[in-house]
């Protein structure tokens, strides 16, 4: 029981360190989603502008205009992700980077979907990808730490 605890409170320590982090942070990342995203719109025949010189940012695609105010609070599931991987007790340290660049690697897709997704009519698209931002953090660390997560409790 005292692991339990003591993986609950170091999870919820690095959340909260990680969020505020994220703060500032965040705002490079949607950036970088805002242009591999755009790269994604040109390639489905979708011509969307990006405007980045000023604060918001925006995207414009035949004369709608999409304002990212206070967006990169929005794609914070990252948070979660990296705190249940440092969180989680006995992994080796190869293994922990590997699973953070795999892990981030496949949130950032999944917010790339999410934000082409508000360019196209896919609406069920869009509300599956809502619901899945909130549980893919879980379900990713599950999967990729299945081995220490089965493990532990193997062990209790």
């Amino acid at each position: 029981m005292k692991g339990k605890v003591n993986f609950l409170v170091k999870f919820l320590i690095l959340s909260t360190v990680l969020f505020l982090i994220w703060i500032p942070l965040g705002k490079v990342y949607l950036l970088l989603l805002a242009w591999v995203s755009k790269c994604v719109l040109l390639i489905m025949g979708y011509n969307a502008g990006l405007v980045v010189d000023g604060s918001p940012v925006l995207f414009v695609y035949y004369g709608h205009v999409a304002v990212m105010e206070n967006a990169h609070l929005m794609n914070f599931n990252i948070i979660p992700l990296v705190a249940l991987i440092l969180a989680t007790p006995r992994i080796e340290l190869v293994r922990r980077i590997t699973m953070l660049a795999i892990g981030i690697f496949l949130l950032f897709c999944m917010h790339v979907i999410d934000l082409v997704s508000h360019f196209t009519d896919y609406e069920v698209l869009v509300i599956f990808m809502a619901v899945g931002e909130v549980a893919v953090p879980f379900v990713l660390w599950f999967v990729l730490a299945h081995k220490e997560i089965l493990g532990n409790m193997q062990k209790r």
